[in-house]
């Protein structure tokens, strides 16, 4: 069963990096472009080797990317809209960096981790509690794709369904900067009290998704 669910999650991951940016599905804001060539060394310091390259950099030319809500733990009336930009560490592991917005002010609030059911299956039931599923965020159409569309969208979704989240907001309060400790982050699983307001607002592509299944 692993090596089927991390084969399939390879594939998709690759569908994701072949359509990269071009003609997809974009949520909001424009989508980030590539970084503007290397790191230019104040005076006085050595020049970057031309080989350094920030693992950044290959998140943005071929991402697995999606929009989506979370949920504070503690508090899960307090909702927040996280742009999630990933990439493969392996076969049962990605790992993401989160964004408020796509555009060229958007914020780094925060990371998320995503493995496989089978890492998560074999993990201590205290760890277990820092781990959420995305089956009900997938089914209500509370994830969407920030590159793909159609049949290619929904294999990658399908795929996201299987796998679990650990995700921590490093900016989940303050307005000119993050404001205390990071803060673990939950989905929607749409059980108390892990349920959205009807009153939140979400991107509008989410807001249409939601419309449709009567959320």
């Amino acid at each position: 069963m692993r090596t089927s669910l991390s084969s399939r999650t390879g594939v998709v991951v690759l569908l994701a990096c072949s359509v990269g940016f071009v003609g997809g599905v974009l949520v909001s804001h424009s989508t980030p472009s590539s970084l503007a060539g290397a790191y230019q060394a104040p005076a006085g310091h050595g020049a970057v080797p031309a080989s350094a390259k920030a693992p950044i950099q290959e998140i943005m030319h071929c991402p697995l990317a999606f929009a989506g809500v979370h949920l504070l733990k503690d508090l899960p009336e307090f909702p927040q809209i996280a742009y999630h930009f990933c990439k493969p560490v392996n076969e049962d592991l990605n790992q993401c960096v989160l964004y408020d917005g796509t555009g060229p002010d958007a914020r780094l609030i925060g990371v998320e981790y995503l493995v496989s059911d089978a890492v998560y299956q074999k993990m201590p039931a205290e760890e277990k509690l820092y781990w959420h599923d995305h089956k009900y965020e997938v089914d209500a159409g509370l994830l969407k794709s920030l590159t793909q569309s159609g049949e290619e969208e929904k294999k990658t979704m399908a795929v996201v369904r299987t796998l679990w989240g650990k995700v921590y907001h490093t900016w989940a309060t303050g307005k000119s900067y993050p404001v205390g400790p990071p803060k673990l982050f939950w989905s929607v699983t749409g059980e108390e009290p892990f349920v959205l307001d009807p009153k939140v607002v979400l991107p509008i592509e989410l807001e249409e998704r939601r419309a449709k299944r009567g959320e």
